[in-house]
């Protein structure tokens, strides 16, 4: 068995860690190093996971400085000792199968792995899933690949795959600690553009996230996500071009980008005026893609460049989400 290494970021995270850790000391495929950096918690965070360390050997446990969750991700990729690599983060769990279906489809051939996941509210319920095909991709065919995980909101994530560590340090990939929001995202741009063999989506759904209504990944989105996530949008494209892969994923991702920034927008109407007057859409209006109804109704509506119809549009856009129960904020 090829030892795989989980990688979990802690901080003041007394009251799921337990539960975490847990989730991944009880996977069916037990060749494991679990590797938990405490990120300068101020909780009892790191006496739970020196408790639980000694009842699993497995379970490796490092104390540091409060730096953030990349630099936290970074320290335990330096210790990391497994030929694969996963993510989790300290609220979640992780499916009892799910190392071991990653593995087992981590074949010679094969560079990276998805699997679809579920998102659970902070009251328990199981707010919605997300699933992907059973499919391999060869990779000249990449772009398929990304484009369909981005479709399911799979791709961004770390913790719904499982990596190469040879890649990973042959490489030096490691997450970018200048930026709070997105980082993951870049590192699996990152690896892919290292990555020389196939990658598989695994329809699947076998990790849990964890939605906190007091999380960053709410805090953050009233920070100008409008040009950081277009910011860091270039990365893939430029590596599109350069690889002269077909344009339809990233012209997509880009509106779903505008979008879903407009959305969270506390400031509407100045980023309604950024999107329009910036050509945010210039290569979006003499793209031919298919769009889904809405994103149809919604570029329509950017493209008659009224400020008060495109106003009055999203807040509809925003009403009828809330009324829908999606009213859930990513990164």
């Amino acid at each position: 068995m090829s030892l795989v290494t989980i990688i979990l970021p802690a901080y003041n995270a007394e009251k799921t860690i337990a539960r975490a850790i847990q989730s991944a000391r009880c996977q069916e495929y037990s060749d494991l190093e679990i590797i938990v950096i405490d990120d300068g918690s101020s909780d009892s965070t790191l006496n739970i996971c020196n408790a639980l360390a000694d009842k699993d050997n497995r379970l490796k446990i490092w104390h540091i400085n409060n730096s953030g969750p990349s630099a936290a991700r970074n320290y335990g990729l330096s210790q990391a000792k497994g030929e694969f690599i996963c993510f989790m983060d300290a609220d979640d769990e992780m499916s009892p199968t799910m190392i071991s279906q990653l593995v087992s489809n981590m074949q010679d051939d094969t560079d990276l792995v998805a699997c679809g996941y579920k998102v659970r509210s902070n009251n328990g319920d199981y707010a919605f899933e997300q699933k992907l095909d059973d499919k391999s991709y060869p990779n000249n065919r990449l772009y398929e690949f990304i484009e369909n995980l981005q479709e399911a909101k799979a791709f961004n994530p770390l913790w719904n795959k499982i990596f190469r560590r040879s890649i990973i340090n042959d490489n030096n990939i490691k997450m970018d600690t200048t930026v709070d929001m997105g980082e993951d995202y870049l590192f699996v741009v990152d690896y892919c553009e290292k990555s020389e063999k196939d990658c598989k989506a695994l329809s699947s759904s076998l990790y849990i996230y964890e939605l906190s209504n007091n999380g960053l990944q709410v805090s953050a989105n009233k920070n100008n996500n409008l040009k950081r996530r277009l910011s860091q949008l270039d990365k893939l494209e430029n590596l599109f071009k350069r690889r002269n892969y077909p344009m339809n994923a990233i012209y997509k991702e880009k509106l779903r980008i505008i979008y879903t920034s407009l959305l969270e927008s506390n400031d509407l109407h100045d980023d309604l005026i950024e999107v329009l007057e910036n050509g945010y859409l210039d290569d979006l209006i003499h793209s031919d893609i298919n769009l889904g109804k809405k994103y149809t109704v919604f570029l329509e509506i950017l493209r008659s460049g009224h400020i008060g119809v495109a106003y009055l549009s999203m807040n509809i856009f925003r009403a009828v989400k809330k009324i829908q129960g999606k009213s859930f904020n990513w990164g």
